[in-house]
């Protein structure tokens, strides 16, 4: 009877480490990887290096990644000195390309339909955002129960200049 509090305390644990306030860190070699946008086009992540930058992870079939990409859309033509790149996971490339689209998605959007740059960055659902300073140093938000409002993508973003 003892070890079921112990098991309700770790799963408590666990859900509030999950959901827990987002988390910064220290400048690292995640940005050292190479990729294809959903075009066809190579990219190379170490070209954000040294700038201010947003990665957004998102997936064509998630509702609330259909919710933010219009919010997603307009605080980027607002941001042209941050580097915005879309991670699109766990889809065909077609559906990539029809929700980039759909949603007017005018920057750098990646194919990653093996989830190599989710795993890379931690990714463990979306939409998730990693918020890169110039400094290397950067902030990870993952929040599976809801779409981040503008407002708040807005101030994260200004944030980084």
């Amino acid at each position: 009877m003892r070890i079921y509090p112990l098991v309700l305390a770790a799963v408590a644990a666990l859900v509030v480490g999950l959901a827990g306030p987002p988390t910064a860190t220290a400048a690292d070699d995640r940005l050292q990887f190479t990729a294809t946008t959903v075009d066809g086009a190579p990219f190379n992540g170490a070209s954000l290096q040294g700038k201010p930058a947003v990665l957004w992870f998102w997936r064509p079939s998630c509702p609330f990644c259909n919710a933010e990409a219009p919010s997603v859309s307009q605080v980027a033509a607002a941001n042209p000195r941050v580097s915005f790149v879309g991670v699109a996971g766990r889809s065909d490339v077609a559906s990539m390309q029809d929700f980039v689209a759909k949603y007017h998605l005018n920057f750098t959007n990646l194919n990653d339909a093996d989830g190599s740059i989710w795993a890379r960055f931690g990714v463990p659902w979306q939409p998730a955002y990693v918020f890169e300073r110039a400094d290397g140093t950067s902030t990870f938000v993952n929040n599976p129960t809801s779409a981040m409002s503008q407002q708040e993508l807005s101030d994260r973003v200004a944030a980084l200049t």
